[in-house]
């Protein structure tokens, strides 16, 4: 990104825009005059004396040193010079005077405590704005409490006045915050490193930079540009070195961004917030909900007793709701904004950045190395560079250093880790073959019990062996024994049958034989039964009958 100077129609002051506001107007930051940058850059005038620079009254009318030479060939070497002209080396040989200071703007008690620019606001200032709008706003809705608006923040609980109060403490934070980015943008247009003071930067014009960033409006001193501007030529005057002004920028630009970064906490932390205490108002909402329903099951009371419980079931479910609705609305209006506004001065942080390159680390000269021909050139990437070389140089040979302590610091760690190695597995083998000691034990007693108890099936099973021989034995010897009785029985009972046979033949005869006579069937007279006295007796029986 180039740049380009105008002048303020209002009061005639120098201003340096970069090219990307080329048609767009902005505020002047000396008199707050509208000023239209033109499309295309306007041309610069031709110096009225080739090879000579003459520097120009600056506006309070306090004339500034002359920072050119003469470099015409055509000069004449022993001829006098003009007063009004001074050389580069003039300038180098004036006696040494007292560093020029920055002047800062005393700090109030609302604005950041720190030395340097900030993206920072004051929180008190912030909370009392909140708190007054906060106030203000409720003022306004009480006449409509009544309506679902104004219910919305007066008829939903405690909860919707601390989420009402941190989101307008966010916008008055996001208020502040704007000004203060508006307040960057202004300073862009800032020609704080004028090409009339010096051409280039060196260490003897820092002086006249600075006497020239004193005389800025302000309220620009506080601003990022400023800053890092300050801060880059503060570090090349106590260091002498463009190399090592270019690492400082890199980090001041690092340091920038984490502050923008940085003073969005708060903000996350309100934006966080305004959910949670929605969240809140749910719970209790649902608690106040389920509780009144469970009064109302409990009491068992008439149909207008449950229509009540009911509407106060409703009315807690309704809070619930509403205080999660409103406070996700509330988060959205603070996010939204908030993003926005992070986004614009990230955009600053870049412009400063650029500016910082084209305007600061392309001119400076620290006179070595044909600075002034490089400041005079202008190349952007030959700077960057020469700076690099420069650094390279400066740290080679501690570089090398490092390199051979961390060679050997290698080869070290490297024996280390291999003996650790070697440690390490000499005690996996030791304690492998102690763990293979312990299972041979652990198998030669197993094998032990084993054999202990196939011992003992073994002498029982002889045993068993033994008692089925005897078994067999007397099987036998029973199985003799039965044969002889069977034989036995079977003799007699065939004697038996033998004079059965034959005593029924004898009755058969006998009875053909009285088939033949006449039976003659006598009476007797019954005997007297000898008396009985046992229990089986006929006395006993009849006894018993009766």
């Amino acid at each position: 990104m180039s740049f380009f100077k105008i002048s303020c129609p209002g009061c005639n002051k120098s201003l340096k825009v970069s090219e990307s506001l080329a048609g767009k107007s902005r505020a002047c930051p000396y008199c707050r005059a509208t000023v239209r940058i033109p499309e295309t850059a306007p041309p610069e005038p031709e110096p009225a004396f080739p090879g000579i620079q003459v520097s120009e009254t600056p506006a309070s009318g306090k004339p500034r040193a002359k920072a050119a030479a003469a470099t015409d060939s055509g000069t004449d070497r022993a001829g006098a010079v003009t007063p009004a002209i001074q050389t580069t080396a003039a300038a180098t040989t004036a006696p040494a005077k007292k560093a020029v200071k920055r002047r800062r703007r005393e700090k109030s008690w609302f604005s950041s405590s720190s030395d340097s620019a900030s993206s920072d606001v004051s929180l008190v200032l912030s909370f009392l704005i909140g708190g007054g709008v906060a106030l203000l706003w409720y003022g306004v809705t009480y006449p409509i409490r009544d309506s679902a608006f104004g219910q919305l923040f007066w008829e939903r609980g405690p909860v919707p006045f601390p989420t009402t109060l941190l989101m307008f403490w966010a916008l008055a934070i996001l208020g502040l915050k704007w000004l203060n980015l508006k307040k960057q943008k202004d300073a862009m247009l800032l020609d704080v490193l004028p090409t009339e003071v010096s051409p280039e930067i060196t260490v003897g014009s820092i002086d006249r930079f600075i006497l020239h960033i004193n005389e800025l409006p302000g309220a620009s001193s506080d601003t990022f540009l400023v800053n890092r501007v300050v801060r880059g030529i503060e570090h090349f005057r106590v260091r002498k070195s463009a190399a090592e002004t270019v690492t400082m920028m890199e980090s001041q630009s690092a340091i920038d961004a984490n502050n923008v970064a940085g003073s969005y906490t708060i903000l996350k932390v309100f934006i966080w917030s305004l959910p949670i205490l929605g969240f809140i108002g749910t719970v209790m909402g649902v608690s106040s909900a389920v509780a009144s329903l469970a009064s109302s099951l409990s009491g068992g009371g008439s149909m207008d007793a449950m229509k009540a419980a009911l509407q106060d079931v409703f009315g807690g479910l309704g809070t619930a709701f509403d205080t999660t609705l409103l406070a996700l609305i509330m988060s959205m209006l603070v996010k939204i904004p908030a993003s926005a506004l992070q986004k614009s001065e990230e955009d600053v942080i870049t412009n400063v950045d650029e500016y910082c390159n084209e305007n600061l680390l392309r001119r400076l000269n620290d006179g070595r190395e044909g600075g002034a021909e490089r400041g005079a050139s202008g190349g952007e990437s030959d700077i960057f560079r020469q700076a690099v070389e420069q650094a390279l140089g400066t740290h080679h040979a501690e570089m090398e250093q490092w390199l051979s302590k961390l060679d050997t610091i290698g080869t070290h760690l490297t024996d280390q880790v291999s003996a650790g190695w070697d440690k390490v597995n000499k005690r996996i083998e030791e304690q492998q073959q102690k763990h293979v000691n312990v299972l041979h034990e652990q198998q030669l007693d197993q094998q032990a019990r084993l054999q202990a108890q196939l011992d003992q099936m073994a002498n029982a099973a002889d045993k068993i062996q033994q008692t089925l021989t005897s078994l067999a034995e007397q099987t036998t010897t029973l199985q003799s024994q039965v044969n002889e009785t069977f034989s036995n029985t079977n003799t007699s009972l065939t004697n038996h049958l033998s004079g059965v046979q034959t005593g029924l033949a004898s009755l058969s005869g006998v009875l053909e034989r009285l088939g033949d006579q006449q039976v003659v069937v006598q009476q007797v007279a019954a005997q007297p039964e000898p008396s009985r006295n046992g229990w089986f007796s006929k006395k006993s029986r009849t006894r018993g009958r009766g």
